[in-house]
């Protein structure tokens, strides 16, 4: 069990709570008294073949929203209550407004550097299959402006509120005696005429709070920053260490780095990642009742219930699971991009055909002569591979070459190990 747990609120009783007082209508706000309800889960174990970069969710105990009528302008806290007169720039309380240049002005982590204390308005959730994040392990929520719902007509693409708001924060190991601590919060949201905007927060070395260092189209669009990182904990009863334990430099995304994932995926899918049919249809933990799509479905935050048959990822090779775990780790990991849409399409149920002797049609780069996306029995020219280990590309040809992939958000040195042999040996047994 890795060593930072996280507080699990579906927080049902939130969405039936009164609301904040805001011009620009506040979120959904619980009751008095209410709280989120505890419990662990692995979830982020079964999220890719090694279960790395996955949240691991649990908690001692439940966080208690704070009280308050609309007319109070309050909105609840797991720290108590959010003051909309004091503290107007809270998201609780103006989630289309400025965004605060501290993530403490915010109101999401009113107990920092706890942050398993929130508001039981923050609907979290762990999506599985996760996206790999050099190792890291990942927090996230959805808040929702007060009594709106996600239409979820269109099983591919849901329709959000304007003032839909989500929120992932990435830990690493490098707190006092190996704890985990807080790195960076990303935030993505949905503004007015259907606009969304990308910021970034970077957490100081005490984790008590962070700095707006992405506000979306202000200042240099293209900036990354570049921040150490240590990554040595327990994921799934395996150890994962990275570079040896030691240190190794993690980026923090430029707005475009973020806006270009994200709506490359709203292409033919939704613009926000991650909270989905299929990311969804699976339990937080393995003795939940329900799946984390049913739950918010009960909770009454989708516009359509959920549906008998959600969407999953199957394959039925008798190799003992090795390509359902390549399938789901590359839905998690390249799907975002490879969608169809500018690039080949690397959806589950047309993996194997699009890339077992199919040339690389990319203009960005070539291959050597010789070489495909997938090369049976030869994991040396086969494109695929070559890109998912990162520091062993060909040499330049032409003023072209291939690029490590994924291109952005991942360091060399942090390669999932268990994804790229699982690859290895898929390629490795396809007959030639």
């Amino acid at each position: 069990m890795p060593k930072f747990t996280l507080l699990v609120t579906v927080a049902l009783a939130a969405l039936s709570g009164a609301c904040s007082s805001s011009d620009d209508g506040g979120p959904v706000q619980p009751s008095g008294g209410s709280s989120g309800a505890g419990g662990g889960s692995t979830a982020g174990a079964s999220g890719s073949p090694s279960g790395g970069g996955g949240a691991s969710a649990g908690s001692a105990g439940a966080a208690t929203g704070g009280g308050g009528g609309s007319g109070a302008g309050t909105a609840g806290s797991g720290g108590g209550t959010v003051d909309c007169t004091a503290t107007p720039a809270s998201l609780f309380c103006a989630p289309l407004g400025d965004m605060p240049a501290s993530i403490q002005a915010t109101g999401l982590f009113p107990s920092a550097p706890d942050l398993t204390q929130h508001s039981a308005s923050l609907l979290e959730y762990v999506p599985d299959p996760p996206l790999w994040s050099d190792g890291m392990e990942k927090q996230r929520f959805l808040l929702l402006p007060a009594g709106q719902k996600i239409d979820n007509s269109e099983r591919l693409q849901w329709a959000f509120p304007e003032g839909t708001i989500f929120i992932k924060t990435f830990f690493d190991d490098s707190g006092p005696a190996g704890a985990s601590r807080p790195i960076e919060t990303r935030l993505i949201r949905l503004a007015k005429n259907q606009t969304y905007e990308f910021f970034v927060y970077q957490w100081n070395a005490d984790g008590t709070d962070a700095t707006l260092v992405v506000k979306d189209i202000d200042g240099d669009i293209n900036v990354r920053t570049p921040v150490m990182v240590t990554i040595n904990h327990v994921v799934g009863g395996q150890p994962l260490m990275i570079n040896g334990g030691q240190p190794f430099e993690h980026t923090l995304p430029s707005r475009n780095d973020c806006g270009d994932c994200h709506e490359k995926n709203g292409m033919q899918a939704q613009t926000f990642i991650g909270f989905d049919e299929l990311r969804l249809n699976s339990k937080l933990t393995a003795d939940a009742a329900k799946t984390q799509l049913q739950a918010f479905a009960d909770a009454g935050i989708f516009s359509q219930p959920a549906p008998a048959d959600a969407a999953t990822i199957t394959d039925a090779s008798a190799d003992g699971g090795r390509l359902l775990r390549i399938k789901r780790f590359v839905f998690g990991n390249c799907v975002t991009c490879h969608n169809g849409d500018s690039v080949f399409d690397m959806h589950p149920d047309v993996f194997v055909e699009n890339t077992v002797g199919k040339p690389t049609e990319s203009q960005s780069v070539e291959p050597p002569e010789g070489w495909l996306r997938v090369v049976p029995g030869d994991p040396a020219t086969s494109v695929l591979y070559v890109q998912m280990q990162r520091t062993m590309l060909p040499p330049e040809v032409d003023g072209k070459r291939l690029r490590a992939m994924p291109p952005i958000g991942l360091a060399d040195v942090a390669v999932e190990q268990n994804a790229l042999k699982d690859v290895f040996d898929w390629i490795s047994a396809l007959p030639k």
